[in-house]
């Protein structure tokens, strides 16, 4: 039986991208169960409407949730589950939904709000995570489409095979990675998160970093194996309003104690 597949989505004032996304989510090839769960981070777009207008109305809870204990709206149609939460960023997000999966996955896909799947992304890393069981995480190449500005185009963004030494000088593994679930919980944090939460703050208060990626890469560096597939798995959209084209060597800086003691 091939392992059950958890794809995270985190989405924040990401209207005109995230049912695209939880479409080319839910609409992989791959010949096993996948699941979607989005979590609307407090949007003030119409980012919930459209949500909403996908999913049904929740009104007990499925799991004794242990993270998040703010207010929590849930709703559910076929295998796509949907929460919103209070604005509290981008790691919490995510945060809730891995707990809200974990009893049943066995991987984790992690899609931002703004990007896209290719039909076979799931397949084509789930095999090769499968392939060796130290193999911990997956990731591929990806298309860039930039869709602002005066200049738009496509291209091809490729990646270079894992290393863990060039790992501590630069992040090369794609945030849209998939993980196992053995070695994503030898990484759970002492209050209970996976993404750093002080990493990608809430984007209600302005733009506060976007290194909970990279941090969880150097945690998973140390207890598994990464290993790269040089093949275009995903669209990244550059839009103007990605958070990581907001980051700056000041805010890095300020992560970096944290980033350098793991």
């Amino acid at each position: 039986m091939n392992p059950k597949v958890a794809i995270v989505i985190s989405n924040y004032n990401y209207g005109p991208y995230v049912i695209d996304a939880i479409d080319s989510a839910i609409s992989q090839d791959y010949v096993g169960d996948i699941r979607v769960y989005v979590v609307d981070d407090g949007s003030s777009d119409d980012s919930w409407d459209k949500i909403s207008a996908i999913t049904d109305p929740i009104t007990t809870q499925d799991v004794e949730f242990q993270y998040y204990q703010g207010p929590l709206e849930h709703r559910q149609r076929d295998n796509i589950y949907a929460y919103r939460t209070t604005n509290s960023g981008a790691s919490t997000a995510r945060n809730v939904a891995i707990w809200h999966a974990w009893e049943w996955a066995d991987v984790f896909g992690i899609l931002d709000a703004d990007d896209l799947y290719n039909t076979n992304k799931v397949s084509v890393l789930v095999a090769k995570l499968m392939e060796y069981g130290e193999v911990g995480v997956a990731y591929g190449d990806y298309e860039i489409h930039r869709t602002f500005g005066h200049n738009d185009y496509v291209k091809y963004e490729a990646k270079p095979a894992y290393d863990r030494n060039v790992l501590l000088q630069q992040c090369m593994v794609h945030s849209g990675s998939l993980i196992k679930k053995q070695y994503l919980s030898q990484t759970i944090l002492p209050n209970k998160e996976i993404f750093d939460s002080r990493l990608h703050g809430p984007g209600s208060k302005g733009f506060i970093g976007c290194t909970e990626d990279y941090d969880l890469w150097l945690r998973l560096s140390k207890i598994c194996m990464i290993t790269h597939v040089p093949e275009a798995l995903s669209i990244v959209r550059e839009t103007g309003q990605n958070q990581s084209m907001k980051m700056t060597p000041e805010i890095f800086q300020q992560h970096a104690p944290i980033l350098t003691s793991r």
